[in-house]
């Protein structure tokens, strides 16, 4: 394929219009998990909130929603031979009420209440968290 003909690829790609479908979770166990792009979101159980803010680029919790700095993984989830935990570790989201998290470029998701870890997806080559 000719450097051009990529170029009109990545043009395409760059110009498709954002994914706006609505993903819908009624019920979500502790363990589950949902995808938005290069973000995880976990449900867990009440207690692993720490003080703090936190809120990734362009993936935005709202709603009637505290984020926390998050202090760990969830307990279903291990760092991959040498990544640093705390460099795919992301907020805590807590939410009282059904809420969304939102994105430009990814489907919004619809959530129920509860407490969620978020995690980060990670490049093997750099073992650091992708950023999307």
């Amino acid at each position: 394929m000719s450097e051009t003909n990529v170029m009109e690829q990545i043009k395409k790609i760059q110009d498709a219009p954002a994914d706006q479908d609505l993903r819908i979770t009624r019920r979500i166990e502790i363990g589950s998990v949902i995808q938005q792009g290069d973000v995880y979101l976990h449900r867990v159980a009440d207690g692993q909130v720490a003080l703090g803010v936190g809120n990734g680029a362009r993936h935005v919790a709202e709603g009637d929603v505290d984020v926390f700095a998050g202090q760990q993984l969830p307990p279903n989830v291990r760092a991959p031979m040498d990544v640093q935990p705390q460099e795919i570790t992301g907020p805590v989201v807590v939410a009282t009420k059904t809420w969304h998290l939102t994105h430009p470029e990814h489907p919004h998701h619809r959530l129920p209440a509860g407490v969620y870890q978020v995690t980060y997806q990670y490049d093997p080559h750099t073992m650091r968290r992708v950023v999307d």
